[in-house]
């Protein structure tokens, strides 16, 4: 008899016990979804506050410049090609060291649907590159977009006016 009240009490603190970590793993699972949720939140507002008015205006890292000038570009009035596409996702992990490349991506093809023409874009960025970057950070910036808008082919005629255009706002050669 003993022996059976033994194993009931050992049946009973296990049954506690793993009903007690069970509510502790369902309550840790709640704060990280909780946390989770805070996070897009917080995202969301960000990028809101981003973008609120025009967006080209509301770029001040060259990093995403960057990426804006390459989208408009290589695109123009069409979408990027799925070479382009990846070799600019590429480079802005390898040489622009951006983390969050589909955010960036997506932020500049928005950009560029507002304002296509990217002598536009190079008028209005430019400012922003000549103060902020080097020259050797000028060039590597211009071989970016040449990279990218001939990642599927040969640049086009519009292409090369648009680089050169933004080499002379660089003031490179």
């Amino acid at each position: 008899m003993h022996i059976l009240v033994a194993i009931l009490g050992i049946v009973g603190a296990v049954s506690y016990y793993w009903f007690f970590i069970r509510r502790a793993n369902d309550a840790a699972s709640e704060v990280i979804d909780a946390a989770g949720r805070a996070r897009g939140a917080y995202r969301r507002r960000s990028f809101k506050k981003k973008v609120e008015g025009s967006p080209i205006t509301a770029i001040k890292d060259p990093r995403t410049a960057a990426v804006v000038m390459a989208v408009a570009v290589a695109g123009g009035d069409r979408h990027l090609s799925q070479a382009q596409e990846e070799t600019l996702t590429r480079l802005m992990t390898d040489v622009l060291d951006i983390a969050e490349t589909e955010e960036e991506l997506v932020f500049a093809k928005w950009v560029v649907r507002e304002i296509p023409d990217p002598n536009n874009i190079s008028l209005r960025l430019g400012r922003l590159w000549t103060g902020s970057l080097d020259m050797n950070e000028r060039r590597e910036l211009v071989d970016l977009v040449t990279d990218v808008a001939g990642a599927d082919g040969g640049l086009n005629h519009l292409q090369v006016e648009a680089i050169d255009r933004l080499k002379s706002r660089l003031a490179i050669e």
